[in-house]
């Protein structure tokens, strides 16, 4: 059973037992998430350069996250970054059985968030005003799990490196992520890109890396005609075998980054 690593030159960690083959979405689940996705509403609008909604308006991430909290079978989702809630609704509204978690360090972004899930009538999401590591050290110990999509990063805060040293165990995806790609577009912090280089400077480097396949033919089409963000996909804990084995993403090693990082 395949496994991840962080942290070369260690022994790997145990991976939680449970995980199941990647299941393409029945034609139920997609007409689910096409109907709850294109049903939220885009108040990022408002701030964001790709027009909001959830996942920055990319169907194929939401395909994406069904099928890993299915393979995975996931006992939490965590968003950091909540923003105006896009996602966050979304999410909620997706899989009302699953507890959501979500923070932002803007107590306005989190005061707006938490009327729009009463609004909605959601009862299974904690939005937290709270800086995102230790909204995920917390998580971390209280599930055995989790899915975590992050994108907290506002202004001049990237607190990613914390954030991913801080998961002992669960599935997770980095949006704003470099896949290599020209239609795909990423965030840069003080010259440093959020991509490969990244994580080969983390503290626990991991021996490779997921990210979708820009050809990839997914049961439904993006339709994001604007910035289109890429996403990283990383194992940690957990068998990295429902990754390895999707047909829609592709699996790429660390080292090979970390010998040509500046």
């Amino acid at each position: 059973m395949s496994t991840s690593t962080m942290g070369q030159g260690k022994q790997r960690e145990t991976s939680l037992a449970g995980e199941e083959p990647v299941r393409r979405d029945s034609d139920a689940e997609v007409e689910t998430t096409l109907q709850i996705f294109y049903t939220t509403e885009r108040a990022g609008a408002a701030g964001l350069s790709d027009g909001g909604g959830p996942f920055g308006f990319d169907v194929t991430v939401a395909l994406l996250v069904n099928d890993l909290l299915a393979a995975y079978r996931c006992d939490a989702i965590v968003e950091t970054g909540c923003y105006l809630g896009d996602t966050t609704t979304y999410l909620a509204r997706r899989y009302p059985a699953l507890p959501v978690h979500t923070c932002d360090v803007v107590a306005e972004h989190v005061a707006f968030t938490r009327q729009r899930m009463a609004l909605a009538g959601v009862g299974n999401v904690q939005v937290e005003y709270l800086d995102s590591p230790a909204l995920v050290r917390r998580v971390d110990a209280a599930y055995r799990r989790p899915l975590y999509f992050l994108d907290a990063h506002w202004e001049q805060r990237w607190p990613l490196a914390q954030e991913l040293a801080a998961i002992r165990h669960g599935v997770v995806l980095i949006d704003d992520f470099d896949i290599g790609h020209p239609r795909f577009a990423f965030d840069t912090y003080d010259g440093l890109a959020c991509g490969p280089h990244l994580l080969a400077r983390l503290q626990r480097v991991p021996s490779h890396y997921f990210t979708p396949s820009p050809d990839a033919d997914w049961p439904l089409p993006c339709l994001q005609v604007g910035r289109r963000a890429g996403v990283g996909i990383l194992p940690i804990g957990v068998d990295s075998a429902p990754l390895e084995n999707h047909p829609h993403l592709l699996t790429r090693p660390v080292s090979a980054e970390k010998a040509t990082t500046p």
